[in-house]
C-alpha cells in the first residue's frame, strides 16, 4: 500500500495494447510501479494477488467489461479488494460516463484522450485517500 515517498502501484485493465501503452507513457516514472491487465478476468485475477493501490480500469471491453469489474471488485468479500480506488477509463461523453460509471461504484472517470496531468492528479489523489483510510499515511 502506498506510504509517502513510496511508489503507488498501478493496475491498469485495458484490452487495447495501443490504450495500454499510452497510459504508461503518460504514468512510467519513480513515482509508480506499473502493472498490466488485458482482460477484466485477468483484472480481477491480478487486483486479488498484486493488491494494488489503484486501478485503472477501461469501460469496453469483450468478455468481462468494466462495469461488471468494477462490480465484482465492490461485492467482494475481500474488504481490501472492495475498496480498492477505481478510476474507468472511457471514450464515451464525459457526462454521461461519469454518471454511469459512478452509480456502479468508480470513484472517478478519465475520459480519452488522456490528459497527463489530469491522470497523474487523480491517480495521485485517490492513493493518498485510499492510505488515509487504511492508515498507512
Amino acid at each position: 500500500m502506498a506510504e509517502i515517498n513510496d511508489k503507488i502501484t498501478i493496475l491498469i485493465v485495458d484490452d487495447e495494447i495501443v490504450s495500454r501503452y499510452t497510459m504508461e507513457a503518460l504514468l512510467e516514472d519513480e513515482e509508480h510501479t506499473l502493472l498490466f491487465a488485458e482482460s477484466g478476468q485477468q483484472g480481477l485475477e491480478k487486483a486479488e494477488t498484486m493488491t494494488p493501490d489503484v486501478i485503472l480500469l477501461d469501460v469496453m471491453m469483450p468478455g468481462m467489461n468494466g462495469f461488471e469489474v468494477c462490480r465484482r471488485l465492490r461485492s467482494h468479500a475481500n474488504p481490501h479488494l472492495a475498496n480498492l480506488p477505481v478510476i474507468m477509463v472511457t471514450a464515451w461523453d464525459e457526462q454521461t460516463a461519469r454518471l454511469r460509471c459512478l452509480e456502479i461504484g468508480a470513484n472517478d472517470v478519465i475520459c480519452k484522450p488522456f490528459n497527463r496531468d489530469d491522470l497523474h492528479s487523480k491517480v495521485r489523489q485517490l492513493a493518498k485517500n485510499k492510505g488515509r483510510e487504511t492508515g498507512n499515511l
